[in-house]
């Protein structure tokens, strides 16, 4: 469990493949610290789990599943991820719940950047446009975000400078594909509702 408040953003500094999918090194200093093997960890909100860990990297393995789900297909070395160490008890809950468990994957279709924040609109599509409710929450790139406007065919997410600041959409270009996890309260109410 997570809160989609990014810790820091890492760089992927070695991708090799192998029969389950692949393993991933990554570059951080921040979530290093109190990080053990078999601890999950958000990158760009996927829930992965560490394997193993160097003097500034760590390592995660992720299978063919989670690769043909996420924006995982197209990283590389050099890519940076947004990083998130697992929620403890006596964490404060600054976002949302987010599992870290992507349900697919959207397209950036435009960037309006002004003095003091920058807007950002997605696509939207079938599989997630009944949980877009303006003033909602949603997780994208494990970060946690409130949805600014919702329209027919997109959705906007407004940031301030900060949260560009201190997460991988420093570097975020239009056609871009990010990671979308869909608030977990909606897809239970939701769920319960279809079955009434």
């Amino acid at each position: 469990m997570f809160t989609g408040i990014v810790e820091e953003v890492g760089e992927i500094v070695d991708l090799n493949e192998n029969e389950d999918g692949f393993k991933i090194s990554v570059k951080a200093q921040t979530v290093l610290n109190d990080l053990n093997i078999n601890d999950s960890i958000s990158c760009s909100g996927v829930c992965l789990t560490v394997v193993n860990i160097d003097n500034n990297t760590f390592n995660v393995q992720l299978v063919s599943e989670t690769i043909k789900r996420t924006s995982a297909k197209s990283w590389s070395p050099k890519t940076k991820i947004n990083l998130e160490r697992s929620l403890l008890p006596t964490t404060r809950l600054g976002g949302h719940f987010v599992q870290g468990h992507v349900d697919t994957t959207i397209k950036l279709i435009n960037i309006e950047r002004q003095k003091d924040s920058a807007e950002f609109t997605f696509e939207k599509i079938n599989s997630i446009s009944d949980f877009i409710v303006e003033k909602g929450s949603i997780c994208l790139d494990g970060i946690s975000l409130t949805i600014a406007k919702n329209n027919k065919n997109n959705f906007k997410i407004a940031l301030i400078p900060h949260t560009l600041e201190v997460t991988n959409w420093k570097y975020i270009e239009i056609g871009d594909m990010v990671n979308v996890e869909i608030d977990m309260m909606a897809k239970y109410i939701k769920n319960f509702m279809d079955l009434r």
